[in-house]
């Protein structure tokens, strides 16, 4: 039999401070239950950045406070607007700051850096399009994400440096932002990039330096090609004619705007000029004239060639600029015969005096009249055959020529098929 032996467990000296220290604190705990809850004490959160730039305005925002805010800054920073518990704080240069609010009761700080700002460009723009062709001349201007110290130097660079670049001057009012230079297009056709040396951020951004380099213009010396296109050859008084120049690149106005001169038929007084715009492609421009007065004959649409360059500034060398569209204001008279076949039964011969007319083929009975060319949609059109039931049948018919004019609508009935 084997003896299970009673073991006596000696506590040591740590094991019994410890038991001593957590029967001190449920004693303590104990007490304060007994006199009412002990709280810490509650901070005012203050919510916004923890970084900001120089210059920048910020709101902050004293998060789940009531009542009164009462708001200070200290540091590289002043205090704007307030309102409720908003408040617009200013900061100044690099370095840090504080911001604290209290209400309520509570009061709360929140600590702020002020970091510098990269040497970098943040956009280049052209006062045009962008391309120059030889001898041609444009403004690029540069903006940079923070103020500098000096103004840059800027040389082309690369492969391809046919033109010049004139020295970087500071655009007025932009507090050493901005600067901008001439470029003048060279020979050739390529892309044009400049190294801007000795970029350096003003001391109270940070004083960031660095040596950046951009493209710009493209030099284009190539003349662009195209042609004038109208909407329709055909129309009459109160015609919306839509005049559409199309060229193989993107093209700009060479003055106030792209035109096309209108004479002839359809045109009140002569001539009539019909200003172009771009479209949602540069390559594409268009404008609209409405054929008045009821004459007839040709209009004639020219475009002028000497309002078109491209964006670089190329005159066009091979452009068709003509263009015509024949206006007719006379209903058309048409006519229109329905019989059997006399040699297969049934057989029905459709034959109009013209591929434009419309026919309408119902039952002598039906109580539907067509009033407009709308009720012939989906109907019949032109000459045609078709085999019929035996009946006597009714056919309506009309014709809308290729100007747009309506005939009148004609009915001829008793078109019998026999069995």
């Amino acid at each position: 039999m084997i003896k299970l032996r009673q073991m006596k467990v000696r506590l040591g000296g740590l094991t019994k401070v410890i038991l001593s220290s957590a029967l001190l604190l449920l004693i303590a705990v104990a007490c304060d239950d007994d006199e009412g809850t002990n709280t810490i004490g509650e901070v005012l959160y203050i919510d916004g950045p923890a970084s900001v730039s120089p210059s920048s305005t910020v709101t902050f925002t004293a998060a789940e406070a009531g009542g009164t805010i009462s708001w200070t800054v200290t540091g590289n920073a002043t205090l704007g607007t307030t309102s409720g518990l908003d408040a617009e704080v200013t900061f100044g240069a690099v370095g840090t700051a504080t911001v604290s609010a209290t209400g309520s009761g509570l009061s709360g700080t929140r600590s702020i850096s002020v970091d510098g700002v990269a040497a970098e460009i943040s956009a280049v723009a052209f006062a045009t399009a962008g391309k120059i062709n030889n001898g041609g001349t444009d403004v690029v201007t540069f903006t940079f994400a923070a103020p500098l110290a000096s103004v840059p130097t800027v040389a082309l660079t690369g492969d391809f440096t046919a033109g010049s670049i004139s020295a970087l001057t500071e655009v007025s009012g932009s507090n050493m932002t901005q600067f901008e230079a001439t470029v003048t297009g060279g020979t050739g056709n390529g892309q044009l990039n400049v190294v801007l040396t000795g970029v350096a951020v003003s001391a109270d951004y940070g004083g960031a330096t660095a040596d950046l380099e951009a493209a710009i213009h493209e030099v284009d010396n190539v003349a662009p090609f195209g042609a004038l296109a109208v909407s329709s050859s055909d129309a009459n008084s109160g015609t919306a004619l839509t005049f559409t120049v199309t060229l193989n690149e993107g093209a700009r106005a060479n003055g106030a705007s792209m035109t096309v001169d209108l004479t002839g038929a359809g045109t009140e007084s002569t001539p009539i000029e019909v200003a172009l715009t771009a479209t949602e492609d540069a390559a594409v421009w268009t404008g609209t004239y409405t054929v008045a007065g009821t004459d007839e004959g040709t209009l004639t649409a020219v475009l002028d060639a000497a309002t078109v360059v491209d964006m670089a500034g190329n005159a066009p060398t091979e452009l068709e600029v003509n263009g015509s569209v024949n206006i007719d204001n006379t209903a058309p008279v048409p006519t229109l015969t329905a019989s059997e076949d006399p040699a297969t039964t049934r057989l029905v011969k459709i034959t109009p005096s013209s591929e434009d007319v419309l026919w309408l083929w119902l039952p002598e009975n039906s109580q539907f009249v067509p009033e407009t060319s709308s009720d012939f949609e989906g109907e019949g059109k032109g000459a045609s055959k078709f085999v019929a039931s035996p009946g006597t049948y009714k056919i309506y018919y009309m014709e809308v020529d290729a100007a747009g004019n309506s005939s009148s609508i004609v009915l001829l009935e008793n078109i019998v098929v026999a069995e």
